[in-house]
């Protein structure tokens, strides 16, 4: 059985990226480049997993994880955040918030695909 991955991020060259990377490992992939969009298709396609932009389409990531963990259905969703910023205080803010890891760009899509395994496992 496939899993579904939403990915949330305005870049659209990390999420062709992303996409093409974990679809190849066997996941199915949605993309989504707005806030508006990645609630849709969570509504649509029910993601196992999210990886989340701290900024999508001009609007807090943050504000996404919370309103995609209070969709019935995906309150136990692992929200997996990425920025380009490596504070402290944004990983504290999106652990607070339900996200479950917090990834700081550039990363290696090799390690994404393991955390992202890991994650699902422990999820199951």
């Amino acid at each position: 059985m496939y899993k579904n991955i939403l990915i949330a991020d305005s870049e659209p060259n990390l999420t062709t990226a992303l996409a093409f990377f974990l679809g190849h490992a066997g996941f199915r992939v949605d993309c989504a480049a707005s806030y508006e969009q990645a609630i849709e298709t969570a509504r649509t396609h029910r993601p196992d997993i999210a990886l989340i932009d701290t900024l999508i389409g001009g609007r807090s990531g943050y504000d996404l994880c919370q309103a995609l963990l209070s969709m019935p259905g995906l309150t136990q969703l692992p929200v997996l955040m990425l920025t380009t910023h490596g504070l402290e205080v944004e990983r504290e803010k999106a652990l607070s918030l339900g996200a479950i890891d917090f990834l700081v760009k550039p990363f290696n899509p090799g390690d994404v695909l393991a955390r992202v395994q890991e994650l699902l496992q422990e999820a199951a």
